[in-house]
């Protein structure tokens, strides 16, 4: 009997998930003294437009550190198990 694919939306959330709870684990880590696992590097988008009448401009900062990708990895893991 065939397994039913859970959806996208549920890979999202789950990869959010995990991106959060690494991220609070490695500040967590970071306070208590181990090293490498606090320290981040940015990815940084800025999309912006001017149609005249509707004028945007969207910052989207994302700071990875090591905690939060192996919370990503542990994340896609736990999606590819349902």
């Amino acid at each position: 009997m065939a397994r039913a694919t859970p959806s996208k939306a549920i890979l999202v959330i789950l990869l959010l998930i995990g991106l959060l709870l690494g991220s609070i684990i490695g500040d967590i880590l970071g306070k208590l003294g181990v090293p490498y696992v606090f320290e981040s590097k940015e990815i940084r988008w800025s999309p912006a437009g001017d149609l005249l009448i509707l004028v945007w401009d969207i910052d989207i900062i994302l700071s990875i550190n090591l905690a939060s990708a192996i919370g990503l990895g542990i994340a896609f893991w736990i999606y590819r198990r349902l």
